[in-house]
């Protein structure tokens, strides 16, 4: 054993070597899209402080192209190298997901899986204008040939949508290595030569230790918005709410259409500003329920406050509860930032709590209008079981019978509605 640390530490010092001690994986099996890429930047974080190596395991249909090309300039600049992999087996990284193995500083196959297919579509139609095209030929050709591979494939599986299986691409010098699973991948990379940073550098796989980056709370959120059956469900609810809200007018109704539309937007949001928006969004949601004097009975704040928990629990490092934290320059400040958030979250929720109660408890309106049982007024006049008089309830005059005497001037209650005289009984004389 100390022979091998030996010779690693000696790798170390005479030759450009990476010696990676831990492996962090993040598994891209779903539409790549802005929560892809703060995933991947969560583990090139986490691989560049703890001496590792990221390994993307690809089975996707594609994904957006915007956060496609960000991931493929993050690779690009990585200091800790990244190795793509499509895997497992049976599976393909069509469009989207070519793009991101091409540019990896190694890209990997397992034996039965297909890549291509990497025309641009808008709206469900492939785009041929020669612009867009040349721009992404130029630029994935560029990225290939950087790493020593085949450029053309590159061009055909843009402009002729060229699929290769995994022994096609090893054989026409797409990718760099078939194996059949992670652990056969590990050994046959380990000791490869990579670009890393212009950089000839050797990578040496020093621990097989597999961590598992898993998706933060807001970047599954997003994920799940961004579902085609969700987003087809959610604009349904915003578009029968909205006609719900035109013909009664109702606040909730009103209230409900516009948070469906807005959650619809935040697929497209860069996943960092995804916890901020929550926030300021469930803030102004409370807002909007107190100055309406909690006429939706709490229903929009209670939504407003669980947008405003989802928010704050977005704020704190997003391996925090995985239970490996990244290190931050300055923690204390964040610590003191969150801990009055979450001061402020608690005071809002004791608030609407207190506030729902208090319209629960208050009987409504229009329920004493109709009733008047249990109101109090004033005696016009004498009262008695055979002399009625007038009394004032509200501030109209009202018809009243009364069991026992009352005097005029008396507190009265009203006890019953007897069709258009109120029966009363008093109070206080």
């Amino acid at each position: 054993m100390r022979k091998i640390v030996f010779f690693l530490l000696l790798l170390v010092v005479f030759s450009q070597a990476y010696v990676a001690s831990s492996v962090y994986v993040v598994e891209i099996d779903n539409v790549i899209g802005p929560y892809t890429l703060s995933q991947m930047q969560r583990a090139i974080s986490l691989a560049t402080q703890h001496n590792g190596l990221v390994l993307l395991l690809l089975s996707t249909p594609g994904g957006l192209a915007d956060p496609t090309l960000q991931i493929m300039k993050e690779i690009g600049n990585s200091p800790v190298p990244v190795v793509g992999y499509v895997y497992p087996d049976y599976s393909y990284a069509w469009s989207a997901g070519t793009y991101i193995l091409m540019s990896t500083h190694i890209a990997a196959m397992a034996p039965h899986t297909v890549i291509g297919s990497c025309q641009p579509i808008a709206g469900g139609t492939p785009i041929n204008e020669s612009k867009t095209l040349n721009a992404l030929i130029g630029y994935l050709e560029t990225v290939s040939k950087s790493y020593g591979r085949n450029g053309t494939f590159a061009r055909l599986c843009i402009t002729r949508n060229v699929n290769l299986g995994a022994e096609d691409a090893l054989k026409y010098r797409v990718i760099d290595v078939v194996a059949v699973e992670i652990g056969d991948l590990l050994k046959k990379i380990n000791g490869s030569v990579v670009l890393l940073r212009n950089q000839k550098t050797e990578l040496v796989i020093a621990g097989a230790e597999l961590r598992y980056v898993k998706p933060t709370l807001t970047e599954s959120l997003q994920m799940w918005i961004s579902d085609p059956v969700v987003s087809s469900v959610l604009s349904l609810l915003a578009f029968l709410l909205l006609l719900a809200a035109f013909l009664t007018g109702h606040p909730i109704a009103v209230a409900a259409a516009i948070i469906l539309l807005v959650i619809s937007m935040f697929s497209f949001l860069p996943t960092a500003w995804l916890g901020l928006a929550l926030i300021i969004m469930g803030a102004v949601l409370i807002m909007a329920e107190v100055l309406m004097g909690m006429s939706a009975h709490g229903a929009v704040a209670g939504v407003g406050a669980v947008l405003l928990i989802i928010g704050f629990l977005s704020a704190y490092p997003a391996n925090l509860f995985s239970g490996e934290l990244i290190h931050i320059r300055d923690w204390w400040l964040i610590q003191i930032g969150l801990y009055i958030n979450i001061a402020i979250l608690v005071g809002f929720i004791v608030f609407i709590v207190y506030k729902v109660v208090a319209v629960h408890r208050q009987r409504p309106p229009s329920e004493i209008l109709t009733s008047l049982k249990g109101v109090e007024g004033v005696a016009i006049d004498d009262l008695g079981p055979d002399s009625p008089g007038f009394v004032k309830v509200f501030g109209e005059y009202w018809k009243a019978v009364s069991g026992v005497p009352v005097r005029r001037g008396c507190r009265i209650r009203v006890v019953e509605i007897l069709g258009d005289t109120l029966k009363v009984e008093p109070v206080q004389c």
